[in-house]
């Protein structure tokens, strides 16, 4: 069985998946990534393939090492064939980590109507239709953009941290300004959610992903959520597995 590498360079840091076939034997995230890391983790699983998407500019020297340690290497662009349709009217300016998102639910739940939310640095709410189909979505700041945002943009309110108590009514302004950030952010999934429930059915299925993904699913109130960290490098491992068949 192929050996494969998938890597997600994001807006903070990187992650890096070996998968064996569809079975993930490993996971690492890296701030920042290197070419050595790449490097070693190849060299301990005898990588053959490997595939790359990055946010980023300038990753040159990793997409160097990506290079040298497989035989074969597939770049992730909108151009890239994959097993999803685009309709989105600038997918050159669709970001690698949506498509990617929006595969790996595809992937894992064939047939279904999701939504895909992305909770990192930027917040992304995706439609990826049961028949395949990348609908479009929204974009958002994350949830420490916006406690950054409140404390640099006014004279007196705190720097909040995005942990501890979060009450739907804050009952100082810590907690205020916690409630009116994360539970602001809970609350546009869930109305996201209901709408896309009334107009593409019941049965949507909506999936959380990211880095403050555990934080917002805790809080919210959707039937059938799911958090699955690891929906983008699922998707990552199918593109390459397509290109492959093809």
């Amino acid at each position: 069985m192929e050996v494969s590498m998938a890597i997600d360079q994001g807006n903070s840091r990187a992650k890096v998946a070996i998968f064996a076939g569809e079975e993930l034997v490993e996971l690492r995230q890296y701030e920042p990534l290197s070419a050595a890391h790449i490097e070693e983790m190849a060299a301990r699983h005898a990588v053959s393939r490997a595939i790359y998407s990055s946010v980023r500019v300038g990753d040159e020297a990793v997409a160097a090492a990506v290079a040298r340690v497989a035989g074969k290497v597939v770049r992730l662009s909108h151009c890239t064939p994959m097993p999803l349709t685009i309709d989105y009217a600038t997918p050159a300016t669709l970001g690698h980590d949506r498509i990617a998102a929006a595969v790996g639910a595809v992937s894992v739940y064939p047939g279904c109507n999701c939504l895909v939310v992305d909770a990192g640095t930027a917040v992304t709410l995706d439609v990826v239709t049961a028949d395949g189909r990348f609908a479009g979505g929204r974009i958002a700041p994350g949830v420490r953009m916006r406690l950054e945002s409140l404390h640099r943009y006014t004279s007196r309110l705190p720097l909040v941290d995005a942990g501890g108590d979060t009450p739907f009514v804050g009952y100082d302004t810590a907690t205020a300004i916690r409630s009116g950030v994360v539970q602001g952010m809970v609350g546009e999934i869930e109305s996201c959610s209901r709408k896309l429930r009334g107009t593409l059915g019941s049965d949507l299925r909506v999936i959380l992903t990211g880095g403050d993904a555990m934080l917002l699913a805790g809080l919210a109130d959707i039937a059938g959520l799911v958090v699955d960290e690891n929906i983008l490098m699922k998707g990552l491992n199918r593109i390459l597995q397509y290109n492959d068949e093809i």
